[in-house]
C-alpha cells in the first residue's frame, strides 16, 4: 500500500472513530418540537424495542393516523433540510459513504450495521440510528436496495458498479456449480483469483478498491462482501459457501434439516435429539416434531439405524442390517478374529450392549469358533 493509500486509511479510521451517531440524531432533534421528535422516534424505533403503528401514535395523541403521518412526513423533510447542521450531516454521511468503499461501495445490510456498530464500538441500539441517518437524512449517494432475486438487502454508495458486482456473483456460482459442493471462502478466493474471469476484468474489479494500490486483503474484503449481498449464496452451519437453492446450505425439507443436523453433530443421535437440534438451529418457523423425523429416517437408506433409536449417516461408513449381519460382513471383510475384536468393529457401526454381540456370536449358523478360540464364517 502506498504512502498516499496509507494516510487515507488512517484519515478514514479517525473520522470512523469519531462518528457518533447517536450524537448526530440528538443534534438534529433539538430542531423539532417534541410532538415531532416523539412521532419520529417511536415510527422509527429510535430508542424503542420496536415501530410503533400510526394507529398506536394517533390514539396516544388523540389524533388521526393521516395526522401522524403528515407530522412524520413533515418532520424527517425538516430533518435533511436543515441548512445549519448542513455541514455535520455530510461529514456524518461520508464517514458512511467511507465504510461501504471499504468493502467496494456494497454491503448487506446486517454486515453493514455489524461493521459500523463494530468500528464505532456502539451498542446495538445504535444500528436504528445509523439506518434511519443513512436512509432519510443523507443524501443520494448513500442509498438502501430492497431485497431482489439478486440481493439481500443492501446499501450502496453511488459509484458502486451494480453490474460488476452482480457479474462477479454469477462467476462464483458457476465456480461453486463445477465443484458440486459448498467451499470454504479462503477457496472460494483463491479460485476466483486465479480464474480467467478476473484476469480479464482485474482492473474494473479493482475499480471498486478503496486505494490506489489495492492489497489482497482489500480484495478478499470486497468479495466476502458481494458474497453476502448476493441472494444466489449462502454461508452454510458449518460456514461454508454454497448454493442457496442446495438443501444442505438452506434447509427447507424436514429432509434435508435431519441431513445437515446429524453432518453438524457429525455423530449419530437419537431421532428425538434430532428434532430439538433442528428446532433449536431454527432453519425456519416450522417445528420439527419427533415423530415426522423418525419416520423420514425410516424411509430414507442414507440413514442407518445403529441402536435403539439411534440413527447415522450411512456415508458413515455405517451399513444397514441387524447386528448378526453385521458380525457377517465383519468376518467376511477381515477373516477369522478374536471376539474382543469383533466387539471392537461392531461398536464402530452400532450402538449396542456387548452382550448384543455374543448373543449373535453363539446363535448363529452361519459362524463357527476354531480351535484357536477366533470366530469364522461357516463354509457354504
Amino acid at each position: 500500500m502506498s504512502i498516499l493509500d496509507q494516510v487515507r486509511k488512517n484519515q478514514f479510521q479517525e473520522k470512523l472513530a469519531g462518528f457518533n451517531p447517536v450524537e448526530t440524531l440528538n443534534t438534529l432533534f433539538a430542531r423539532l418540537s417534541e410532538k415531532e421528535k416523539e412521532v419520529v422516534k417511536r415510527r422509527f424505533a429510535l430508542g424503542y424495542d420496536e415501530k410503533h403503528t400510526l394507529e398506536e401514535i394517533g390514539q396516544l395523541y388523540s389524533i388521526t393516523r393521516e395526522r401522524v403521518r403528515q407530522i412524520e412526513n413533515l418532520s424527517v423533510k425538516k430533518l435533511k433540510e436543515l441548512r445549519e447542521l448542513r455541514d455535520q450531516i455530510e461529514e456524518a454521511e461520508k464517514v458512511v459513504a467511507n465504510l461501504l468503499e471499504q468493502y467496494g461501495g456494497v454491503m448487506e445490510e446486517d454486515f453493514f450495521l455489524e461493521n459500523i456498530l463494530s468500528y464505532l464500538e456502539a451498542q446495538e441500539d445504535s444500528a436504528n440510528t445509523v439506518l434511519f441517518l443513512a436512509e432519510h437524512i443523507f443524501s443520494d449517494n448513500v442509498s438502501k436496495v430492497k431485497q431482489n432475486k439478486e440481493f439481500n438487502n443492501l446499501w450502496q454508495t453511488g459509484s458502486a458498479d451494480i453490474e460488476m458486482v452482480k457479474a462477479v456473483i454469477n462467476e462464483i456460482v458457476k465456480m461453486i456449480e463445477e465443484k458440486g459442493e459448498p467451499l470454504k471462502l479462503e477457496d472460494l478466493l483463491t479460485h476466483f483469483k486465479n480464474s480467467e474471469f478476473y484476469r480479464n476484468n482485474k482492473d474494473k474489479f479493482l475499480s471498486a478498491a478503496p486505494f490506489l494500490e489495492a492489497t489482497e486483503e482489500d480484495i478478499d474484503r470486497i468479495l466476502e462482501s458481494y458474497l453476502r449481498a448476493s441472494r444466489k449464496i449462502k454461508q452454510d452451519l458449518f460456514n461454508n459457501w454454497g448454493l442457496i437453492s442446495w438443501g444442505i446450505v438452506q434447509p427447507k425439507k424436514i429432509n434435508d434439516k435431519i441431513y445437515v443436523t446429524l453432518k453438524k453433530a457429525n455423530k449419530p443421535l437419537h431421532f428425538t435429539e434430532i428434532a430439538s437440534f433442528i428446532n433449536e438451529n431454527r432453519f425456519d418457523e416450522k417445528i420439527a416434531y419427533a415423530p415426522t423425523v423418525h419416520n423420514e429416517l425410516i424411509l430414507d437408506d442414507k440413514y442407518v439405524l445403529v441402536g435403539r433409536g439411534i440413527y447415522a449417516l450411512k456415508e458413515w461408513g455405517y451399513k444397514p442390517g441387524t447386528v448378526a449381519e453385521v458380525v457377517g460382513e465383519i468376518l467376511k471383510e477381515n477373516g477369522p478374529l478374536a471376539k474382543n475384536e469383533i466387539m471392537e468393529k461392531v461398536l464402530e457401526k452400532r450402538n449396542v450392549k456387548n452382550s448384543t454381540v455374543y448373543l449373535s456370536l453363539m446363535n448363529n449358523e452361519k459362524i463357527k469358533r476354531t480351535e484357536d478360540g477366533k470366530y469364522t464364517l461357516v463354509e457354504q
